[in-house]
């Protein structure tokens, strides 16, 4: 159950559908939008795994309490959830200006794709998050395993951005948006509820 969870937690946040439909809107060539897959898809497993293995040595650094990533991780995806609700990207992915520049890039697999569209805040502070809750070897496992399953199934994702930009339409894209902003806004309420409890207690 807990790998599922890391899994439905990581692709509703990273809503690679969303990045399918950007990488179809600016990369003409079949061939080439299985290359930005590719590109892209590797650039979110290399964040993820250095937030992985270097979240928790970071965190001691800068003498941040994982209760505090937590709350302001969870105000992050409440505000990604708002906007995902009415059918609108979240800012914290991308911006206008961002749109702008992708388009005249010659590679966006990258940057903006990448990063921050994929793997941005939102990602981010959950996959640091559920690091610091990891309690055993075998959770760390599954959460790697997880990293792997998501990072996989978003590259599917973004090698036939053609296919679900043609069949999902505005309204499709709009429908599944929303859907993956209930389950974003409920994972940023409970990152909020249990950091402002363990805060509380500890006084």
């Amino acid at each position: 159950m807990e790998l599922l969870k890391y899994v439905i937690s990581f692709l509703v946040i990273m809503d690679p559908i969303f990045a399918a439909i950007m990488v179809a809107g600016l990369v003409p060539s079949v061939r080439e939008v299985k290359r930005v897959a590719f590109k892209a898809s590797l650039t979110v497993l290399v964040a993820a795994l250095v937030t992985l293995f270097s979240g928790e040595a970071l965190l001691k650094l800068m003498g941040v309490n994982i209760f505090s990533i937590k709350i302001f991780g969870g105000l992050i995806l409440l505000h990604m959830a708002f906007q995902m609700l009415q059918a609108r990207p979240p800012r914290t992915k991308h911006t206008e200006e961002e749109d702008s520049a992708a388009a005249e890039k010659e590679d966006i697999s990258i940057v903006p794709i990448g990063i921050p569209v994929l793997f941005g805040p939102g990602t981010f502070t959950t996959l640091l998050i559920f690091r610091e809750e990891v309690k055993s070897v075998f959770q760390l496992g599954e959460l790697f395993s997880a990293v792997i399953i998501s990072v996989f199934v978003t590259y599917i994702i973004l090698s036939q951005a053609s296919f679900f930009s043609r069949r999902l339409g505005t309204t499709g894209i709009n429908v599944t948006v929303r859907i993956f902003g209930l389950f974003v806004g409920a994972l940023g309420s409970q990152f909020i509820v249990d950091g402002v409890k363990h805060l509380w207690f500890q006084g």
